[in-house]
C-alpha cells in the first residue's frame, strides 16, 4: 500500500473502521469527490416496489447539475472493500439498476418531502436550477425522475474483482476512489473524481456554463504511442471515462506531444469497451484523418492536455492554437 509524503512529513493509510465512518467522510467532502456543480441528498429512501425482490435502498442521492439544463440524478453506494465484491456490492447495484425501472409515485413523493425539509437544499437546488431555466423544486425533481438514473458506487479500494464484476452491467457504473492517510496529527484523503472530464475545469464552472456538451476528446501521446495504438491498431486505451463521457464522445484527436508539440489526427470513435477490468477503457477508432495543424501557444505551455482533454468538434475544425479549444 502506498503512502504520501507532505512536507517532509510520511502519511500512511488509515482504514475506514466501518461503513458509516466511510460515508460520513464521502458527505464531508462530496463537493471534491463529485464537484462544485453537484448536491448531495443524504437520505435513505427504498427504490421499487414494496413486494418486489429488486427493491433496494441506495445510501444517498446526488443531483449533477455541471449541465444547469440538464441536471442528472445519480443513485449512489458508499461501499468498503472489505465487502464481498460478488455478494455484496454487485449484488447491490444489480438491484439497483432493477430498481430505477420498477420505481414508483411514492418514491417521488419521498425524494420531494426530504428535499423540502432542508431550507438549504432546496435553497442549492433552485439556484442551480434557476440557471438551467426550471421554476421550482417539483419541477426539478420531475425532470429528474423522468429521464434516465445513474448509478455511482465511492469505495476505499478500486480491485480487478470490483471492476469485472461491474462491467458485466449494461451500462457500467461511475466508481470513485477515497481513501484516508494520516501521520499521527493530521488526516488526508487521496481520491479520483467523480467525472475526471471535468476536474480541471470545475473551479471555472459558470451559471450558464456549456462545459458538458463536449464530444471530442483530445489524448497527449508521444511518438511511440501514436504509431502503436492510433496507426497501427486503430484504438487508444487505459483511458478513465465516465459514464456521460461514454455516452456522449463522438470522436478521439491526438495530441502529439514535444517536440512536434500540435494536433493533426482525427479519428470517429466505433466503439468503447472496458479495458482490462482496470476501471479504464478502450476507444476503438474509425475513419481517420488528417486535420489542419492546431499548435501549441508559444506563451502557454499549460494547456496541453495532461493526459487528456474535451472539447467539441466544431471547436477543433476552427482552432488553430491549443488554447482556443478549451
Amino acid at each position: 500500500m502506498a503512502n504520501i509524503l507532505i512536507n517532509g512529513k510520511k502519511y500512511i493509510v488509515l482504514d475506514f473502521d466501518n461503513e458509516q465512518e466511510f460515508e460520513e467522510a464521502v458527505i464531508e467532502n462530496y463537493k471534491h469527490l463529485f464537484g462544485r456543480s453537484t448536491i448531495y441528498i443524504d437520505v435513505k429512501i427504498r427504490v421499487g416496489k414494496k413486494d418486489s425482490y429488486h427493491k433496494t435502498i441506495p445510501d444517498g442521492f446526488l443531483i449533477d447539475f455541471t449541465n444547469r439544463k440538464k441536471p442528472q440524478l445519480y443513485f449512489v453506494e458508499n461501499e468498503l472493500s472489505s465487502h464481498d465484491v460478488y455478494g455484496h456490492i454487485a449484488e447491490q447495484v444489480l438491484r439497483f439498476s432493477t430498481a430505477i425501472k420498477t420505481r414508483t409515485t411514492n418514491f417521488r413523493k419521498k425524494l420531494l418531502e426530504n428535499i423540502k425539509s432542508n431550507p438549504q437544499t432546496i435553497k442549492d437546488i433552485e439556484s442551480f436550477g434557476s440557471a438551467g431555466g426550471f421554476n421550482n423544486v417539483d419541477e426539478i425533481v420531475n425532470y429528474l425522475l423522468d429521464n434516465p438514473i445513474k448509478i455511482v458506487v465511492v469505495i476505499d479500494e478500486a480491485t480487478t474483482d470490483l471492476y469485472l464484476s461491474l462491467n458485466e452491467l449494461k451500462n457500467t457504473p461511475d466508481t470513485v476512489l477515497m481513501q484516508r492517510f494520516w501521520n499521527g496529527e493530521k488526516v488526508v484523503y487521496l481520491y479520483e473524481p467523480f467525472r475526471e472530464e471535468l476536474n480541471e475545469l470545475d473551479d471555472d464552472l459558470s451559471s450558464d456554463s456549456t462545459i458538458d456538451e463536449f464530444d471530442t476528446i483530445v489524448c497527449a501521446a508521444r511518438e511511440d504511442g501514436f504509431i502503436h495504438a492510433f496507426m497501427e491498431n486503430d484504438a487508444w486505451w487505459e483511458v478513465r471515462l465516465s459514464q456521460k463521457a461514454r455516452e456522449q464522445l463522438k470522436y478521439l484527436a491526438i495530441y502529439e506531444k514535444s517536440p512536434v508539440a500540435e494536433i493533426k489526427h482525427l479519428a470517429e470513435i466505433d466503439r468503447i469497451e472496458p479495458y482490462k477490468n482496470s476501471g479504464k477503457y478502450i476507444i476503438y477508432l474509425k475513419n481517420k484523418r488528417k486535420i489542419a495543424p492546431i499548435k501549441l501557444d508559444k506563451d502557454n505551455k499549460f494547456v496541453a492536455p495532461r493526459p487528456h482533454r474535451y472539447t467539441t468538434y466544431e471547436k477543433l475544425l476552427k482552432a488553430r492554437k491549443i488554447s482556443e479549444l478549451w
